[in-house]
């Protein structure tokens, strides 16, 4: 059957395309993660679609309606801890980390999933863009070209600042508290428009929106704040990706997309660290917030323009 694009705008964001194919599938560790693939038509590759801290795949529905209605496989999951993958902490909200390198074993072996074991084009946004580099700092196999949107390369930490929160986030751990929420967190809350994390993540009040919906029909996907812990293992990884030689090593064509002032993550570490991988292009987007795929037309659509340029020089 012919694939037929969906036409209403808010069905777009509210909806996944028809046809994907849905598995949890069992990490080496036999942890189970929430996949879902388009198949690819006209010769166009698959894209690998890989989110942020407390994203799911519902996240992005819109963007991937985009690229299966232009013919582009997509390929995307949701992180271990989060979704509708098997959860970690002292309770299904609360935001652990298993360690950064055991998301980044499990990224790998994603990749290998995606591309079927040929080089495939990434996207991926913030945690997510964060895991890639260092996969590509690492040797990049899988990836042939990377698109990277607001890439966690540095933390801003509110409201205690990067310097402190390093500090705090070290103690909280050895006193045994890694586990608990950081200062000021807590389990998930729905968006209300107008409010701050609006602001820090996107000008569209209806997009921002459609998170609280996806979470209104499947509870199961709502995530709460970092931990402790989660916090300690950031701090550590981000050490480890900005290190002398690390993203030297790069060799894979990367383009990184950030809203000129992030709330969220450091927009300033960002480009110092594009600037050190060979070759590697950064576009600034004035007034974004940190989900450019999330961000108010025409903005997000431009944002779009840019990767699917970008990624197309590989197909």
């Amino acid at each position: 059957m012919a694939h037929q694009p969906q036409t209403d705008p808010l069905l777009r964001r509210r909806t996944l395309p028809d046809g994907g194919a849905r598995e949890f599938r069992a990490m080496r560790d036999g942890w189970p993660v929430r996949t879902l693939r388009w198949a690819a038509r006209d010769g166009r590759p698959t894209i690998l679609l890989a989110g942020g801290r407390a994203d799911f795949i519902e996240k992005y529905a819109e963007t991937i309606h985009d690229l299966v209605d232009d013919g582009w496989g997509v390929a995307s999951f949701d992180w271990r801890g989060q979704g509708l993958s098997r959860r970690l902490g002292q309770t299904p909200q609360h935001g652990a980390s298993p360690g950064f390198d055991v998301w980044l074993a499990d990224l790998a072996e994603l990749i290998d999933w995606a591309g079927d074991g040929a080089p495939l084009p990434v996207i991926a946004h913030s945690m997510g863009g964060h895991l890639l580099l260092r996969h590509l700092a690492a040797g990049g196999q899988g990836v042939a070209r990377a698109a990277l949107l607001s890439p966690m390369t540095g933390l801003a930490a509110k409201p205690l600042g990067p310097w402190l929160a390093r500090l705090v986030a070290r103690w909280q751990v050895q006193a045994g508290k890694g586990g608990d929420y950081v200062l000021g967190g807590g389990p998930w809350q729905p968006g209300r428009p107008g409010e701050r994390r609006q602001e820090w993540l996107t000008t569209s009040v209806e997009r921002y929106v459609d998170e609280s919906w996806w979470i209104g029909q499947y509870p199961s996907l709502a995530l709460g704040s970092v931990t402790w812990g989660w916090l300690d293992d950031a701090f550590a990884s981000i050490a480890a990706l900005v290190a002398p030689g690390v993203p030297e090593a790069i060799g894979v064509p990367v383009l990184a997309l950030i809203p000129e002032r992030d709330a969220l993550v450091d927009s300033v570490a960002t480009r110092r660290l594009v600037a050190r991988i060979p070759g590697a292009r950064l576009e600034a987007f004035a007034g974004a917030g940190h989900e450019l795929l999330r961000e108010a037309e025409p903005m997000r659509s431009d944002v779009l323009r840019h990767i699917l340029q970008f990624l197309g020089q590989a197909s």
